[in-house]
């Protein structure tokens, strides 16, 4: 087959010529077209649905939204692996993770079917709804709104209603989430001293505010239905009906009278224009502000985006005067482009100095050209299957191909150099050979080494196959790239290479003056002869350095840096801050304020924003104690000291959980976890008390198993909380029910929307609830006055205990129940066996009513996954030494070249340890390179040592034959490639 290929290629030159010129121009389309974005898309299916519900605690949405949800509706969804979910105050999150390789639209589409029975939940909360599907990294832009002629609340009324939609509208846009909103609300704020002094109940206030509106979502009221307007016919035209709504502003409400009373709104009720309470903020330079948070799509091209998105803010920014939109905060674009740019440049100073090479050793510009033609050939024909295979151009894709361009390099220097060596001899004979005959016979010398070379160069990427989830994800697009290039570059070398040598080698091109030899290589063969010859004499000097080697690197090994990425000077830098559960909103945005300013102080930073808490259906799902603020570092400046000025600050603040890292470190943390997975007990049940009580029986009888060197309760951390309790007795001799005590303080401390306003194509809602003051303090909850049959008022305090309580900030539930999770760190045992000693443990214990304890983790599927990747090494090992054997014709020179291969790597781990460096993907990519090289170059002396091996009547030893021939510039078959270490074995053999 390889014959034919390179006889039919040498027959079709002009053919084969043509195909590559065509390769060449799609490949440079599809790398212009290809979607641009840092990272491959790694996350499993996943699903997740946010339910908000401003105003209930934590066990309240549990209760009412969390768990009918779970249970009722999404449990027992198709293809469905694992199901989680979050209860925080104001919010349900619940995300539903599908098996590998379900169809996310599917997926997505059963979910609907299940949300379309939400309307049975009761009506706590808005509609649960399911967010887009979105990138792993996500953000594509952040912008900062400021303004100083607009309020916050202008501000917010401009960034719902015109900026975000038009944002919405980008192509490859799927969620534009908005820090610091501020809805416009008309809010009628009761007082219930002054009610009870005009002697109007809060219903009447409730009834008068709805009924006032067109709309209004209470059942109970008049203006749940508003009707149509109907129209008129006339002899001549049909007349339509249109109501106007006298409503507009806060003064027009307040003159609407009350029912049943000879009073207004404003009379018995403070009517102003105000904002809902706010579950997140976002902090500029000049205190409390807005940022918009832009997210994109999977498999979308990032640069297109922000150049959408670029255009569309400037095409806006003329309807928006006095505001300003500052999209400088955080653009990843910025770092693909500066990244571009540097692989660009080191492109064109590689190709340059590979210019100069090829053609100091070369000495002729055919054999320059071809090789200079046929590296972009083989590059631009993988980047064209990778397109094919829907992988975007990320950097772990750059990353594979920069592995394989070692290769490729070699398989075309060699190639040429090989063939134009033959045409030389031939033209010093006298009966010379034709030169498609001289071509095809070389490339045939040359397709046995380079096939067998390229399946040993492949067939160590067969472990990391075996690794799944998403660290397995992650670095596929690595794994294909190399792949690809490393096939097309075989391809290549044996249809290209001979096809434009022939092609060149007519007189037309090649004249009928011998090519010329360079002058650099007759001295350096001899140099290295006579290197070679004396690694000859001793070659168990030679096996006991290169064990030496083998052994300083296998012992730094353990103590060398891992990190999965290496370090990238990201112009962005995130800070995560994180405080004591129950900050205020007010403490929160003075503490990032602060920092922010402190930070804006430093020099080499260009601009900070800032959030606080979570934004309406956006990525973040914690409370208001939780913060971020991204740092844009001027990439002139020095990096490190910049940084390390950033740090100081934030450590600077004692008391607060903090992190400082680049947005791509966040964004892949957890990957390596993957191949790691902990080990641990997960006690399910529904009552907190009995799980903390179980938790800790579990962890004193787990104490003594052998292996486990630590243990550690994960509690959910508690936040001070007011619990109303009504007394059943007190609430019933002034005839009220409990139900009537929670709707009053509930309209009092949180608000109800009663209605909404419509207003140029924008909606507002109207609510009513208590003034500041009735929602200040514990003792103005108290003095809540509640309303009572008999048209009087009865104080909260004196029908209900009203106390501060712990309960927990977040209630996480796996498997649609509570949990607490006991984490074990196991030494010196197998996981496995500790888990079975941990088995026995838990079936002697005995449990509370609805609580039992698993052991949970992917330590049997890591085990699993061990032992697979074991036996595949091992049957990478053996293909190895079969096709080593297959290559040399001899096991003990394949055997003895199959133990010392891996010196050069773990030479390059010893060189890392000693340079202060890190294993990460960056290591790995220079690994494969080195491994490419050592193994091409070691099959192609092995092969050159076998061919002449055979010439029997070769009156040298097999010492002065490797050492002599390899000098040799004449030997038909000896090319460039003798620079491995491998003579040292073929003298041994």
């Amino acid at each position: 087959m390889v014959r034919w290929l390179i006889q039919s290629s040498t027959r079709l030159h002009f053919i084969v010529a043509i195909i590559a010129a065509v390769a060449l121009a799609v490949g440079i389309s599809q790398l212009r077209t290809m979607p641009v974005d840092v990272f491959p898309e790694f996350n499993p299916p996943l699903v997740e649905v946010q339910t908000e519900a401003l105003g209930l605690s934590a066990e309240e949405v549990e209760q009412m939204i969390t768990v009918p949800m779970e249970q009722d509706l999404l449990n027992g969804v198709p293809w469905l692996r694992e199901i989680r979910s979050e209860s925080m105050p104001g919010l349900s999150s619940i995300s539903l993770t599908f098996d590998d390789g379900t169809d996310l639209i599917r997926a997505r589409q059963m979910v609907t079917e299940r949300l379309a029975q939400a309307f049975a939940l009761p009506h706590v909360s808005k509609p649960p709804t399911m967010l887009q599907p979105l990138s792993a990294t996500n953000r594509v832009m952040m912008i900062g709104l400021s303004s100083k002629e607009l309020s916050l609340i202008e501000m917010s009324v401009l960034a719902r209603w015109t900026i975000a939609p038009r944002l919405m509208g980008v192509p490859g846009v799927a969620n534009v989430s908005i820090w610091g909103q501020r809805d416009r609300q008309l809010q009628v704020q009761v007082d219930p001293n002054v009610l009870q002094e005009k002697k109007i109940s809060l219903l009447q206030v409730l009834e008068t505010t709805g009924n006032a509106m067109w709309v209004s979502s209470l059942s109970f009221l008049e203006a749940s239905t508003p009707g149509a307007g109907g129209f008129i016919d006339t002899p001549q035209q049909r007349l339509g009906i249109r109501h106007i709504l006298p409503i507009s502003s806060a003064e027009n409400l307040a003159k609407v009278p009350v029912e049943d009373s000879d009073l207004t709104l404003g009379d018995v009720a403070t009517v102003v224009e105000d904002h809902q309470p706010l579950i997140g903020d976002a902090i500029g330079a000049d205190g409390p502000s807005l940022l918009l948070v832009v997210e994109k799509q999977p498999e979308v091209n990032t640069l297109d985006v922000t150049r959408e998105l670029d255009a569309a803010l400037e095409a806006m920014q003329p309807g928006l005067p006095g505001m300003e939109l500052d999209s400088s905060l955080f653009r990843p674009a910025t770092f693909i482009e500066l990244t571009l740019a540097n692989l660009r440049w080191a492109l064109i100073v590689g190709a340059v100095l590979l210019l100069l090479v090829i053609a100091v050793f070369f000495f002729q510009w055919r054999a320059a050209l071809i090789a200079l033609v046929t590296i972009p050939v083989s590059l631009l024909v993988a980047i064209t299957l990778l397109a094919w295979c829907g992988v975007t151009f990320n950097m772990l894709l750059v990353a594979g191909l920069a592995a394989a361009l070692g290769v490729i390099i070699d398989d075309a220097i060699a190639g040429v150099e090989h063939i134009m060596q033959r045409l030389r001899e031939e033209q010093t004979l006298a009966n010379p050979w034709p030169p498609a005959a001289v071509i095809m016979a070389s490339a045939a010398e040359l397709h046995r080494s380079i096939l067998f070379a390229t399946l040993i160069v492949l067939l160590p990427l067969v472990p990391v196959l075996v690794i799944g989830g998403r660290s397995g994800a992650f670095v596929w697009p690595l794994l294909l790239a190399y792949t690809l290039a490393v096939l097309a570059s075989l391809l290549v070398a044996l249809t290209l290479v001979p096809a434009l040598c022939l092609l060149l080698s007519s007189p037309r091109f090649a004249g009928r003056t011998p090519a010329r030899v360079s002058p650099l290589v007759g001295p350096l063969q001899r140099g290295y002869a006579q290197i070679v010859a004396g690694v000859i004499r001793a070659p168990r000097l030679v096996f006991f350095a290169i064990m030496i080697v083998g052994l300083i690197g296998i012992a730094t090994l353990p103590y060398a840096k891992r990190a999965l990425m290496p370090a990238f000077k990201e112009p962005e830098l995130l800070i995560q801050m994180e405080s004591i559960p129950g900050a205020s909103s007010a403490e929160m945005d003075r503490i990032v304020a602060r920092v922010s300013q402190e930070l804006r102080a430093i020099p080499g930073v260009l601009a900070v924003g800032a959030h606080v808490g979570r934004a309406v259906m956006s990525d973040q799902v914690v409370g208001l104690n939780a913060s971020e603020v991204w740092v844009h570092i001027d990439p002139a400046q020095n990096y490190a000291a910049t940084v390390a000025a950033i740090r100081e600050v934030v450590n600077g603040y004692p008391g607060l959980l903090t992190s400082v890292e680049t947005y791509l470190n966040d964004r892949s943390r957890g990957l390596l976890a993957d191949s790691a997975a902990p080990m641990g007990v997960r006690i399910f049940g529904e009552d907190l008390a009995a799980l903390n009580q179980t938790a800790d029986e579990v962890r004193q009888a787990l104490a003594d198993i052998p292996g486990i060197a630590a243990l550690y309760i994960e509690r959910p951390a508690q936040e001070p909380t007011l619990e109303v309790e009504v007394d059943l007795a007190a609430a019933e001799k002034f005839g009220i029910k409990p139900g009537d005590v929670r709707r009053t303080a509930t309209t009092l401390l949180s608000g109800l929307q009663v209605g909404s306003l419509f207003e140029e194509s924008k909606v507002f809602d109207v609510v009513v609830l208590g003034t500041p003051e009735t929602r200040r303090s514990l003792s103005s909850m108290n003095n809540l006055l509640i309303d009572t049959p008999d048209g009087g008022h009865v104080r909260l305090g004196d029908v209900a205990q009203v106390r501060m309580a712990p309960i927990p900030d977040v209630i996480r539930r796996a498997a649609v129940s509570r949990y607490l999770d006991i984490q074990l760190t196991v030494q010196g045992r197998p996981l496995s066996a500790v888990a079975g000693d941990i088995q026995q443990r838990l079936l002697q214990m005995h449990y509370p009513l609805e609580v039992h304890a698993e052991v949970y983790g992917d330590y049997a599927q890591q085990e699993a996954t061990q032992s697979r990747l074991l036996s595949v090494i091992i049957a990478v090992l053996i293909g190895i030494l079969l096709l080593l054997q297959a290559s040399s014709g001899g096991w003990r020179l394949a055997s003895f070249y199959l133990l010392t291969l891996p010196t050069a790597l773990l030479g390059g781990v010893a060189a890392i340890y000693l340079s202060g460096g890190s294993l990460s993907l960056g290591a790995l990519f220079g690994f494969l390179t080195v491994f490419g090289l050592a193994v091409r170059n070691g099959m192609a002396l092995i092969d050159h040592y076998q061919h002449l091996h055979l010439e029997e009547q070769q009156p040298f030893g097999p010492e002065l034959v490797v050492a002599g021939q390899t000098a040799s510039a004449a030997d038909p078959v000896d090319g460039v490639r003798h620079n491995c270490g491998v003579p040292a074995l073929c003298a041994g053999r």
